[in-house]
């Protein structure tokens, strides 16, 4: 009977277990000062950028379950159509776990025509936090 009980409450506890919980394992890196990395005539995102094709990246799987946190600042150049172009990895913390899933999410955006024509040396950042993908400012 005993065994059985036992048995019972095991099944009942790893039944409210899940592998989709995240569960850091890292402090969450401060956030940089975007615009120190910038220069004056530079656009950051949100100021000049109206998105229309606009998804955030997913959380890197291994990163996930291995409870990793991090950030990313890309840049990225705007054509006049909306199209993003030379997008790349301005940095990261810590380096390797973010950059590949936001350097292809960033490739997919679409941006409406910028007022001023094409735009250069853009810069967003991207939290990868307590399993979630957000922007920064």
């Amino acid at each position: 009977m005993r065994a059985a009980l036992i048995l019972a409450l095991t099944v009942i506890v790893s039944a409210c277990a899940t592998k989709d919980t995240f569960r850091p394992k890292s402090q969450y890196p401060p956030d940089p000062w975007v615009k120190g990395y910038s220069d004056p005539d530079d656009c950051l995102g949100g100021e000049k950028l109206a998105a229309v094709n606009f998804e955030l990246p997913k959380y890197p799987r291994r990163s996930f379950n291995s409870g990793r946190q991090g950030w990313v600042i890309m840049r990225l150049d705007v054509r006049a159509d909306g199209e993003t172009e030379n997008v790349d990895v301005e940095r990261s913390v810590p380096d390797g776990l973010f950059e590949g899933a936001s350097r292809a999410a960033v490739q997919d955006w679409r941006f409406a025509p910028p007022k001023d024509g094409a735009l250069k040396n853009c810069r967003v950042l991207l939290r990868f936090r307590a399993g979630d993908v957000t922007l920064g400012g």
